[in-house]
């Protein structure tokens, strides 16, 4: 019952509440990993169902204190319901003013137009929606879109549950992904839309066949549309779908579903390209332009700047995130090639690719992992929940007065994860006996 701890630690992001909440994190993530270590009674649907309805109702009273994402998410939804396009106009626009609430008083960004994705904005707007029929509180709003999120938790889990069982296979991939905290307090807790991504992602799985029909491939291509119109970069997730496709004519119909997904979404945002006004496209491009900028546990990126000012290349601080980008490409390319040859698994490839593109990366935040660790756990990756576990700590900036990010300190952690991986790669990683359990291959 420590996911009720959340809900009662003061939400003020100051030093001494930061350590309080690092400390029971680290002592909570200890607990999660014991149980996988004896949780074998733990293997049974009502066990499993408890464990995810009593963790998510007990989060589901977080305030989001940890990010003010949510808060954007509110403001869109309520700005795009009204009929504002605001890949074209900023949040802070006169013309908006009116629509000013408490979520806008709190979210950040203030000065740039809408940094998600299409899809991501239809989901704020149907939450907004659905927000519209009762009495409007900041509270009310948040509910409703984490109740929007719990649903979506649970019906990933639901397919997972139902394909593990229809395999035969153990319920030991749902015990992993809840029995770390890091998906209950990302996920309802801080409200992060990640959550949305799961039902997608197991969906285009349960879908692929080695013998896929065009149709099946079409949709397999519209579902992975959907992860990289909800956040950009689960679109690297269409290159194993690709690369295991054994007819050219599956490869096209993934192209045509992912193409059909993207202008049918695309299209209420972006339709004045036709008529050639371009302030819509033009201003997503200079958001995303911006957010490239911005970094947050970028080791990898710390480390080229360093290198680059070492060398005294001109205008270094604009060079490192284009190398860096230069890299993640490299990077997904290389462990694309890397599965293709040693003909790893449909998941491992997911898997592995989506791992490289989060983890080379100018910002590494903690709610990433959610996905990573959702895939991972099919495939009962023991690292990743170390990883996912160790990568809060990163809000360990927050805990010292001032407040201001240790580039040594997430070295650390990031030589750490590195180790871990490691271990695993050599075999000798065990929080758990695998061999007593099958896995998705």
């Amino acid at each position: 019952m420590g996911f009720m701890v959340y809900a009662f630690i003061p939400a003020e992001r100051n030093a001494h509440i930061m350590q309080v909440f690092l400390g029971f994190y680290g002592i909570h993530a200890l607990c999660g990993i014991f149980l996988l270590r004896n949780g074998s009674s733990f293997l049974t649907l009502p066990r499993l169902f408890s464990l995810f309805l009593l963790s998510r109702l007990a989060v589901f009273f977080m305030y989001p204190w940890l990010s003010d994402d949510v808060f954007g998410y509110l403001f869109y939804g309520k700005a795009t319901l009204a009929g504002a396009n605001l890949y074209a106009v900023k949040a802070d626009d006169p013309a908006l003013s009116y629509l000013r609430d408490s979520a806008y008083t709190l979210m950040a960004f203030k000065p740039y137009q809408n940094i998600y994705p299409p899809i991501a904005t239809i989901f704020m707007s149907i939450s907004a929606w659905i927000s519209s029929f009762i009495p409007y509180s900041l509270q009310a709003t948040l509910f409703v879109w984490k109740a929007l999120l719990f649903c979506s938790e649970f019906i990933g889990l639901t397919i997972l549950y139902h394909w593990l069982r229809k395999h035969q296979y153990s319920l030991l991939p749902i015990l992993m992904y809840l029995s770390i905290p890091i998906t209950a307090i990302e996920g309802i807790g801080q409200a992060h839309n990640e959550v949305l991504l799961l039902p997608f992602i197991i969906g285009a799985i349960m879908l692929f066949r080695d013998d896929s029909s065009f149709k099946r491939s079409i949709l397999i291509g519209m579902l992975c549309a959907v992860l990289g119109l909800l956040k950009l970069y689960p679109i690297v997730l269409i290159i194993p779908f690709l690369l295991h496709a054994k007819k050219s004519t599956n490869v096209i119909a993934i192209f045509i579903g992912t193409l059909f997904i993207t202008l049918l979404t695309c299209s209420p945002w972006f339709w004045g390209m036709m008529i050639g006004n371009y302030s819509a496209i033009q201003g997503y491009a200079s958001v995303l332009n911006f957010y490239q900028g911005t970094y947050f546990n970028g080791v990898i990126l710390y480390g080229i700047r360093h290198i680059l000012e070492l060398f005294k290349i001109h205008e270094w601080w604009l060079l490192a995130p284009k190398v860096l980008t230069m890299f993640r490409g490299i990077g997904v390319m290389i462990v694309s090639a890397y599965a293709y040859i040693k003909k790893e698994s449909l998941i491992e490839s997911l898997y592995m690719i989506l791992l490289v593109t989060v983890l080379i990366s100018a910002k590494v935040h903690p709610w990433y992992f959610i996905p990573l660790i959702f895939l991972g756990s099919i495939i009962q990756r023991q690292s990743i929940i170390i990883i996912g576990s160790l990568m809060m700590y990163t809000y360990a900036m927050y805990a010292v007065d001032p407040a201001h990010e240790s580039m040594l300190f997430e070295t650390v952690l990031w030589c750490i994860a590195g180790l871990v991986l490691i271990m695993e790669y050599r075999q000798s990683l065990r929080i758990f006996d695998r061999d007593q359990s099958k896995i998705l291959t």
